[in-house]
Parts: structure tokens; sequence; C-alpha cells
């Protein structure tokens, strides 16, 4: 029988997945240079930045402006 909590721990795993993901990537993953290992709070401010405020980006990145299909073709 499926219980509330077995529901409730499938509806989580993907969150968490991607969450321990974030987590390693920011924090743990060894970094090149010149990012190195003094930058980490530029890491998280740059992950903030890219969270919060996407329309900066598309200068940066054009293809952020498309759909997915014309970056694809």
């Amino acid at each position: 029988m499926v219980t509330f909590l077995s529901i409730l721990c499938a509806f989580l795993l993907l969150p968490g997945v991607l969450g321990l993901l974030v987590i390693y990537h920011v924090l743990i993953r060894g970094k090149q240079s010149p990012a190195d290992k003094s930058n980490r709070i530029n890491h998280i401010r740059l992950l903030w930045f890219s969270l919060t405020r996407e329309g900066d980006f598309v200068g940066l990145f054009p293809w952020l402006k498309n759909d997915e299909w014309d970056n694809v073709s």
C-alpha cells in the first residue's frame, strides 16, 4: 500500500538531487584558474543572479532570447 510518506519521498527526490548537484558544483567541486577557492562567494552570487535576473544575461548569451527549438535547429 502506498503511504503518504512514500509519495512525499517520491516528490522530494528530484528537488533534493538538484539541490545536492548545486551544492556540489558551488561549494565542493574543484575550481579551475582564475576561479579558485577564494572565489566561492562570487560563485554563489552568480548563481543567485542567474536565477533572479535572467534578462541581464541575454546580452552575454544571445541564445537565451531564442526558443529552445531555434537554438537546436
